[in-house]
Formats: C-alpha cells, sequence, structure tokens
C-alpha cells in the first residue's frame, strides 16, 4: 500500500467501522505498511482535523466524516470542503485539479534573448506571454495555486476549442494538460455534489475574493505545511521628502520548514527548522516582499537543494481560523499556533477564534446528519468571510 494513499484510506477503514484506530486492520494485509507509517498517517490526519486520537483509539471529527466519502487525498478533500464552506467552490475545485494533476501546465518560457537569426518575433511573443501571467499572479495576490486556479477557469470559459487554444497562447499553457484537469475537476465536482456541498450562488459568493480563496488554501495546507519567509534588515533611502524604506529584493529573503517537515517533531526549539528555497518555476520566485512571513506549499522537491515549487501567501485571520492547535500567551500578546506560528494578537482575539473554530465544527456535524443543510449562508459562516475579506479590519 503506498504510503501517499495509506490517510485516505485510514479515514475509509474508519468511517466503515473497520478500523479503531490500532492498525490492526492494516496489519492483516498481505503487504503491511510499517507501524511507524501507520502512526505518521494518524498523526497527519489529526492535524488535519479529521480524526480525534485517544490512546489506541481514533474516532473521525465532522471534518473527517466528509473527507471519507471524497475520493481523494485528506489535503484535496479538505480544500474541496472549506472552498464549498467559504463560497468558493468552482475556484476551489479548479485549483484541487491543479493540485492533482501530474504536473504543472504552464509551459516553460524561455526569458533569455536568443543568439539566432529571426528570433524578434519569437522573443516579442514569449515576453507577451510572461507580462500575461505577471499581471495575473498580482491580480490573485501572492499565490501559485490561486493563479492556476484562475488560469483554468479563464479556459474552460472560452467557448470553443479555437477560444481555448488562444487562452492557452495567451498564458502559455499546454492544451492537453488543461483537459486532463478538465476530467478532474468534473469528477471532483461530482463527487462534492455527492456529498451534499452542491453549486449554488451561496457556494460560490466569494469566487473572487482572492483573500478568501488564499485562506481556503491555508485550511487545507496549514500547519504541516507553512513555510517561515525570513526578512532582511529594513534598509532606507534618503529623499527630499526624508527616509523612505526600500523596496525588498526577493534573492534577500530566506525560508524555512520545521526541520525534517516532521508533523511529529515536539521539539521545544521553535527554531528547529531547515532551510529551503523557492524553485524558480514558482511566480513567488522574484517575490521580494511579502506582507505576512507565513506561507503555504503544496510540493516540495529535494535535488541539489530542497525547493518549494509552489507556494500561498498566509494572511493573519486565515492562520488564527486554520492554522492548527492554538496556545494564547496573554501575558506576552502573542498566539502560538502548533507550536511554531507566532502571532501578536491579545486574548480576546484568541478567544473570538476558538468559538468561531468550534461554530465550524459544529456547522459540518449538522451537515453529516442532513447533508442537504445550507451551511455557507449561515450567520457565522458569513461572519467567517468577513474577517477574512477584510483580515479583521472591518469594511
Amino acid at each position: 500500500l503506498p504510503n501517499r494513499s495509506l490517510d485516505q484510506t485510514i479515514l475509509s477503514l474508519l468511517f466503515l467501522g473497520l478500523e479503531s484506530g490500532s492498525g490492526d486492520f492494516l496489519k492483516l494485509m498481505l503487504d503491511p505498511p510499517s507501524k511507524e507509517s501507520i502512526n505518521s498517517a494518524f498523526q497527519s490526519l489529526k492535524k488535519l482535523g479529521a480524526v480525534i486520537l485517544n490512546g489506541n483509539e481514533s474516532f473521525l471529527t465532522p471534518l473527517g466524516s466528509h473527507l471519507a466519502g471524497i475520493p481523494a487525498p485528506p489535503t484535496v478533500g479538505k480544500l474541496l470542503v472549506m472552498g464549498c464552506l467559504l463560497g468558493c467552490r468552482d475556484i476551489s475545485i479548479a485549483i484541487a485539479a491543479g493540485m492533482s494533476a501530474g504536473r504543472s501546465p504552464f509551459l516553460r518560457i524561455n526569458n533569455f534573448p536568443s543568439l539566432t537569426r529571426n528570433s524578434n518575433e519569437k522573443e516579442a511573443a514569449n515576453k507577451k506571454v510572461l507580462e500575461e501571467r505577471d499581471a495575473l499572479f498580482k491580480s490573485v495576490g501572492n499565490s501559485d495555486h490561486v493563479m492556476l486556479g484562475k488560469a483554468f477557469l479563464l479556459w474552460d470559459a472560452a467557448v470553443g476549442a479555437q477560444e481555448k487554444r488562444k487562452c492557452c497562447d495567451r498564458l502559455g499553457l499546454a492544451f492537453n494538460s488543461m483537459k486532463e484537469m478538465k476530467q478532474l475537476a468534473r469528477q471532483l465536482d461530482s463527487s462534492l455534489s455527492a456529498s451534499g456541498f452542491v453549486k449554488s450562488k451561496e457556494s460560490n459568493a466569494h469566487d473572487n475574493s482572492w483573500r478568501v480563496i488564499r485562506s481556503v488554501l491555508v485550511s487545507a495546507l496549514s500547519p504541516t505545511q507553512i513555510l517561515r519567509v525570513q526578512r532582511p534588515s529594513a534598509k532606507y533611502t534618503e529623499t527630499v521628502e526624508g527616509a523612505i524604506q526600500k523596496e525588498g529584493k526577493a534573492k534577500e529573503l530566506k525560508f524555512f520548514i520545521r526541520c525534517g517537515n516532521d508533523i511529529n517533531n515536539q521539539s521545544p526549539n521553535p527554531r528547529n527548522e531547515e532551510r529551503v528555497f523557492i524553485h524558480p518555476s514558482s511566480n513567488n520566485f522574484t517575490v521580494g516582499n511579502f506582507n505576512c512571513p507565513w506561507l503555504v506549499y503544496h510540493r516540495l522537491v529535494r535535488t541539489s537543494k530542497a525547493f518549494i515549487s509552489d507556494a500561498t501567501e498566509c494572511n493573519a485571520f486565515a492562520l488564527l481560523l486554520f492554522g492548527g492547535s492554538m496556545e494564547v500567551q496573554a501575558s506576552k500578546g502573542l498566539i502560538i499556533l502548533d507550536g511554531w506560528v507566532t502571532l501578536s494578537a491579545n486574548a480576546r482575539i484568541g478567544s473570538l477564534i476558538g468559538g468561531l473554530r468550534r461554530k465550524v465544527d459544529d456547522l459540518l456535524e449538522r451537515k453529516v446528519t442532513d447533508p442537504r443543510l445550507d451551511i455557507t449562508s449561515s450567520t457565522e459562516m458569513k461572519l467567517i468571510t468577513d474577517l477574512l475579506r477584510h483580515d479583521g479590519l472591518g469594511k
């Protein structure tokens, strides 16, 4: 049994009542997974909020019950469920399809001048593609995932094969890869509808609110796939109007994940970290200034270095709502998430966030009982989306 499918298998076994959390059923397989793999899978599901561990017993949470009915990796399943709850259903399906595909549909564009003759036209076309991509990336915020989801929706909205090919040419997309994403999107859409998350006006109420859409990714990928951004010391330049802070440069930023990316890491040292690098294929490679010093990522590739292939910038309230276990240090004015992410906030914020987290669990539990229940338009979810849209600053 491949380790990558073990999380999903355990969810299904728990849902069917064949597994209690001890791993006894998995041990009956012809080629059983190791005890370490089983324990790691249960810890991963716990971090995701899908199971509750109690000694040798495990229980599905309301979220876990929904994820068990979606034939996709739990991370992708959570992305879909939270996308529906936060009113971003269609673009969440597009992002999930992109994450599930084997490779990115964005073609590699040569950004260097050619030494051959009669190449001006090709270089101009390449430059135009890069400009289109850059504009799309800036419009959605610093997110490779949302950029891909938006590109898919633009391609899907094009009428006819000819218009779809024009869209591919404009953004440098592989046509066959987009067709593969379309097939995956149909499957995910069908699974969501079967689970009671049907398409409606409310389910796409925030399909153009990029801050909310990025929050969906934070909910799915945190706390196990979080990246810390270390900024250099601020530099200033003297002008007639006084000192002005210089814009940051991408090469001056450093990125860190928890050492070994070990979800079971309980080291008391919060700086037990490993340095990683943004891959040049990521649009975040050239970003010199992030508003939030925390990113989430999906793929980490180890070659000569540890490279992050894709990343999305977080925001404070998305981390507070979805960033894992929360510890409020009222005397210091801090909130610590999952023992690592540190945010400045007072205790009242912690109490508010804790209450909203419980409300989401209650709504999901009611959804399990009544799949037709519309929880997207509930007062609690509207309050949460308002917090995410304005990052707690009000309208």
